[in-house]
């Protein structure tokens, strides 16, 4: 009886895998963030804010500085912004768009204010306009007669009273602001002492008062 020998076991192979080193790449890192753009959210509200000013009676002449700085606010945004180191573009236009916008209107209604139904703050009126909120009342007293010249200082009316005794009156009105209120009477004869006394009254209260032989001048900035 033959017996057969077992053969011995194969040796594992072991496998070795070969790994080719392949082209070094940096970690990817993420682009930085851009900030918010805070000079164009600032020219709108800005912007917004001149435009509500505008049509305030004795406050409109705010909306120019207002507007101006929204408007350079409004440029810096979108000088920010095309180089990259802001986002928001759009806010920035919208905002240099509303300033200049404000600016613009500031300007129409300074040079036609009728068109708006607003008066210059401090314009004063000659004749008076109905609606307005205060009244003026230029008033001279000269027996021998004068030359009256009476408004602001930088808008004047010209009139002559005639020899009497009784008061001249000189009628304005105004809508708001200061302006500075101006009248001047001098004798119409120059070789006869005549005594002038002048008086400004608003809305009924004497705000300037003066007398002299042959001149009377009377100011009053009033509000």
């Amino acid at each position: 009886m033959t017996t057969e020998q077992p053969y011995p076991a194969a040796p594992a192979r072991h496998s070795r895998t070969t790994t080719r080193p392949g082209p070094h790449r940096p970690p990817q890192q993420e682009p930085p963030r851009r900030r918010a753009n805070w000079p164009g959210g600032l020219a709108v509200v800005l912007g917004l804010a001149a435009l509500g000013v505008a049509f305030l009676p004795d406050w409109g002449f705010l909306a120019w500085p207002v507007a101006g700085v929204g408007l350079a606010a409004g440029i810096a945004g979108i000088v920010l912004s095309s180089k990259g180191a802001m986002r928001g573009l759009g806010v920035a236009l919208t905002g240099t768009a509303l300033s200049a916008l404000a600016a613009v209107l500031c300007g129409t209604m300074l040079l036609y204010p009728s068109m708006f139904g607003t008066a210059r703050a401090g314009e004063l009126h000659i004749p008076p306009q109905p609606g307005e909120k205060h009244s003026v009342d230029f008033v001279v007293t000269s027996a021998g007669g004068a030359t009256v010249r009476y408004g602001t200082l930088n808008d004047q009316r010209t009139a002559s009273t005639p020899p009497s005794t009784d008061d001249w009156h000189g009628h304005a009105s105004y809508n708001g602001g200061t302006p500075i209120l101006s009248l001047t009477a001098d004798t119409a004869n120059a070789g006869v002492t005549n005594q002038i006394s002048c008086q400004i009254l608003v809305d009924g209260k004497k705000v300037a008062e003066s007398s002299g032989s042959s001149i009377a001048l009377c100011t009053a900035n009033v509000d």
